[in-house]
């Protein structure tokens, strides 16, 4: 039996990588809170529920980012 970690080497988070990433997910996710609280549209449902998906996913995905970690 092998060990897969004792030749492991210890990489540095790509911090500009997550600074980015980070940047993108607060910029959709204020974007499409406004326009689904401005956006009064009867016609598109589909982009309603577009909208309502990044707004969701978005706000997941830094609740989880920012979650204190034990």
């Amino acid at each position: 039996m092998t060990s897969h970690g004792s030749n492991h080497e210890v990489r540095k988070p790509n911090y500009t990588l997550r600074r980015i990433k980070t940047l993108l997910a607060i910029i959709a996710c204020t974007a499409s809170a406004t326009l689904l609280f401005t956006w009064r549209t009867a016609d598109s449902q589909t982009a309603t529920v577009l909208v309502s998906v990044i707004y969701i996913l978005t706000g997941l995905w830094l609740t989880v980012r920012f979650a204190p970690r034990d």
